[in-house]
């Protein structure tokens, strides 16, 4: 894994509208999960879901361009360099999402150009992968900056559950939390990105990438082949033997999970099989959805962003940590970062 690091962040969820405000809130155990006008299709109850309350109501790329180009406008102001150096990667739904917006890519970066006031990198682009897509980018990312084709790269993720008939699909499949349904998820939407520079042009405090991994669950949540958890475990297997370092120095992991049995089980497989360390020392487990809802595509840049600054500011419990995201459609992915400051300030 080449150098790369992540230097900013920034969000637009539910309870907050920036990082700071975000990712202080998530810490103080706030939910921004609340009853709305969606409703279980079978009892015809509210369905709670994390709303982001944006001055005006849309769908499609307009709100999608709202939740997610203040949010990189965080990173971009952050950043030493012109906006129209720096590639925007962004990760949206993919095609397994039911009722999805076709063809976002080059509309939604339009829109997103539109709200910020600057012109399009070559280089950006969209990866339509759900929840493995800030992953997946972060890695181009790495490349481009390599490469030398840019100084630093922007990646972002946006999605929005908060549509009825989305919500009337999943309920369908028994994957939305109901009043006769606890094994689920409840809806949500957000925008969010960090900043990636090279790590050796960064003076102060950044959340440095060690290393990265991918594979592919056979036995996906919508299968009927028993899971055991060996995507997710090949995935975070090659991450950590990239980073070079020892599982057993993970302090703690960010992940997806979401309230779902699958995932649940899918990770303790995962973390089991490759856990040495005694029982009785710690190896937390942060997952953010628990406050803001399900936000898809929208988890990769936020679960790096609560990271960051959990490190900045000196709550983190340790050094490294995993990140791991699943798909819908099977793809997996892992991340182990370390945190760390060369001047020494937390």
């Amino acid at each position: 894994m080449s150098g790369v690091a992540i230097t900013a962040g920034g969000l637009v969820t539910a309870v907050g509208f920036n990082a700071t405000a975000s990712c202080a809130a998530i810490r103080a155990g706030i939910r921004g999960v609340r009853e709305t006008n969606l409703f279980d299709p079978g009892s015809g109850e509210p369905v709670p879901a994390g709303k982001v309350d944006l001055p005006q109501w849309s769908e499609g790329t307009e709100k999608l361009a709202d939740l997610v180009a203040p949010a990189i406008g965080e990173c971009l102001i952050a950043a030493n360099e012109e906006p129209e150096r720096i590639p925007i990667l962004l990760g949206v739904h993919g095609s397994d999402r039911p009722h999805g917006f076709a063809g976002l890519g080059e509309a939604l970066l339009d829109e997103i150009e539109v709200r910020l006031g600057i012109e399009r990198h070559p280089q950006s682009g969209v990866a339509p992968r759900g929840q493995v897509s800030a992953a997946l980018a972060l890695r181009r990312a790495s490349t481009i900056i390599e490469k030398g084709i840019a100084r630093a790269c922007v990646v972002a993720g946006v999605d929005s559950l908060m549509r009825q008939r989305v919500v009337d699909a999943y309920a369908q499949r028994r994957r939305v939390v109901t009043a006769d349904n606890s094994n689920g998820f409840f809806p949500g939407e957000a925008g969010s990105a960090v900043l990636v520079c090279a790590t050796q042009s960064i003076a102060g405090p950044r959340l440095e990438v060690l290393g990265m991994g991918f594979s592919r669950e056979p036995a996906g949540i919508d299968s009927t082949d028993a899971c055991r958890g060996e995507g997710l475990t090949h995935a975070i297997r090659d991450a950590v033997g990239a980073a070079g370092v020892d599982f057993g120095s993970l302090a703690f992991r960010v992940t997806d999970l979401n309230g779902e049995h699958y995932k649940f089980k899918e990770a303790t497989f995962a973390v089991t099989r490759m856990e040495k360390r005694p029982h009785h020392e710690p190896f937390e487990v942060w997952h953010p959805i628990e406050y803001i809802g399900e936000v898809g595509a929208a988890i990769g840049p936020v679960a790096l962003t609560v990271a960051l600054t959990a490190g900045r500011r000196g709550y983190a419990p340790g050094e490294f940590v995993l990140f791991h995201f699943s798909s819908d459609d099977g793809e997996r992915a892992a991340i182990v970062g370390r945190y760390s400051d060369p001047r020494g300030v937390a």
